[in-house]
């Protein structure tokens, strides 16, 4: 089995710092296999935020994966944003915006889709999406893929904004290709198995997890999400944080099957 925990969102800069060590420990107690950072890991690109968020992702004693949003990207500069739009993140987080792990028998697939011609929306580029098409056809076919975004590739109910270029493309090329799973992040809401339920199969398992961190007004529902692969299943669940106990808790998790090209719910 291969243990993943997703975080997403965490805002350096604007998050709260009652919330960063019970995180810390709750995930260092799960032991995970790898830490998936699916973008904005920090409020406002600015070294000092990059520095903390990166001290807390290394204090997590795991590896970890991570891929820019677009409040990694400077707001205050514009300069800078036309000109070296992911510098900050490149000196501050990770040079490779498009990271590649194979973990156990899954592997993770990092595209970028913050767009410095954009504050809020994203792009799903298509020579990204080429190369990882490539790469789905070319690899093992025994394993899970993960494509880990920060923009959703698909909206949930009452999100219907439009805000990733390109998505029903992307969704389509890549499905075909042999991708199995979405990680996004971006609406700092919750929603894990997307248009799937008892009786509706779907060929792509997406998985929107809500924000770890952000403070703010507003936000709720603070947690991760923790992957458990095996086979052909997958199990996810969200933690939860619990104010009055200053702790994240499991929820019960929901169990997916991929067989025939689809993932039905298991029971």
């Amino acid at each position: 089995m291969t243990r993943i925990v997703h975080l997403t969102d965490l805002h350096f800069g604007l998050h709260r710092t009652d919330l960063v060590e019970p995180l810390r420990a709750a995930i260092r107690d799960i032991a995970p296999d790898l830490v998936v950072v699916s973008g904005d890991l920090t409020q406002r690109a600015r070294a000092g935020q990059f520095r903390a968020a990166m001290a807390f992702l290394r204090g997590l004693g795991v590896g970890f994966m991570l891929i820019p949003g677009n409040h990694d990207l400077p707001l205050f500069n514009p300069l800078a944003r036309l000109l070296n739009p992911f510098g900050a993140y490149r000196r501050g987080a990770a040079r490779d915006l498009t990271p590649v792990v194979q973990v156990g028998r899954v592997r993770l697939f990092g595209i970028n889709t913050a767009d410095p011609f954009q504050w809020r929306g994203g792009v799903a580029r298509m020579d990204q999406v080429a190369r990882i098409c490539q790469a789905l056809q070319a690899g093992p076919q025994d394993g899970l893929n993960i494509l880990v975004c920060h923009h959703p590739l698909e909206e949930p109910p009452g999100f219907e904004r439009g805000e990733t270029q390109n998505a029903l493309e992307v969704t389509q090329k890549l499905t075909a290709a042999g991708m199995h799973v979405v990680l996004s992040g971006h609406l700092h809401h919750w929603n894990i198995g997307l248009g799937i339920s008892d009786t509706v199969a779907r060929p792509l398992l997406q998985i929107q997890t809500g924000t770890a961190l952000c403070s703010r007004i507003g936000e709720r529902d603070h947690g991760f999400c923790v992957l458990e692969a095996e086979a052909t299943t997958l199990r996810a669940a969200r933690w939860m944080v619990a104010e009055d106990r200053a702790q994240f808790l499991p929820d019960p998790p929901a169990g997916f099957g991929y067989q025939a090209g689809v993932w039905r719910k298991l029971p």
